[in-house]
């Protein structure tokens, strides 16, 4: 669609890729569902795609299922639902069986996120590239990879949980900077990694059964290191942790002093 259109999607409205082509739009959609009648938005084979550029677009409570990436040649992009340099809203939201290698990126946006429900993916789940993230209730299960992924982004979040995670609960990276409390991460791989210059403040957070709860370090030389600050845990009887040379974790206002080489992080998660 035109960059000078704007387009409003009803309540109840289905769209289904029986091809696996891409919808494409650099002019503004809004997609009004309500919670009794939610917009779907759906493929049966794992096939479809979405790329939304150039302006303003707000999810309210869409069902996204078994969507893909784009295989237009022209466009590289690895996301059933991809976003750039805009501004997005999305809310009461579902994003459901994705086969791409994220289920939403979010590229150089203004993005605020209420309710967000993500799950049974088969590698990332919610992937933000730089620009800004406001969000309230992130909801993550059976992720392959990571579930929230932040790259060069301001973040400021509330109530971030996520369970059955593969790989990272949340990976900040590439001198991104926020503010998140209310975390939960159980039964994964990785709570959070926190890398490359970035630095994270976390409050009222939980950990539970996971290999590692928050790692800090180094993946890439060209970076500075990276703080992670966290207090006020909800349930602290043991904190595994992994701490890079050059990198810190501030808890509970104490620095802690055990740290490895960021090589031999690198080996563990990558």
């Amino acid at each position: 669609m035109e960059a000078n259109k704007n387009l409003f999607i009803q309540k109840g409205v289905k769209i289904f890729f029986k091809k696996d082509v891409s919808i494409f739009s650099e002019g503004s959609i809004f997609f009004n569902g309500t919670k009794d009648q939610p917009i779907i938005i759906y493929s049966d084979d794992g096939i479809g795609s979405l790329i939304l550029a150039n302006n303003s677009f707000k999810f309210s409570n869409v069902i996204f299922k078994n969507l893909s990436y784009p295989k237009e040649k022209d466009k590289i992009l690895y996301a059933g639902i991809n976003i750039i340099n805009s501004n997005v809203e999305i809310i009461d939201t579902q994003i459901i069986s994705s086969k791409s290698e994220d289920a939403i990126n979010i590229i150089s946006s203004d993005s605020d996120i209420k309710n967000l429900k993500v799950q049974n993916i088969q590698a990332d789940a919610i992937d933000i590239d730089f620009g800004t993230l406001k969000f309230n209730n992130i909801f993550c299960r059976n992720v392959d990879n990571d579930c929230l992924d932040i790259s060069g982004a301001n973040v400021i979040g509330n109530s971030l949980v996520g369970s059955n995670i593969k790989d990272k609960g949340l990976s900040f990276g590439e001198n991104a900077n926020g503010e998140i409390s209310n975390l939960n991460f159980q039964n994964s791989k990785l709570g959070v990694a926190v890398k490359d210059g970035s630095n994270l403040k976390l409050t009222k957070y939980e950990f539970k059964n996971n290999e590692f709860d928050a790692v800090v370090f180094n993946k890439k030389k060209e970076y500075e290191g990276a703080t992670l600050y966290i207090n006020d845990s909800k349930n602290d009887a043991e904190f595994n942790y992994l701490i890079g040379e050059n990198n810190k974790i501030v808890k509970d206002e104490n620095s802690l002093t055990k740290k490895i080489d960021n090589k031999t992080i690198n080996e563990l998660f990558y």
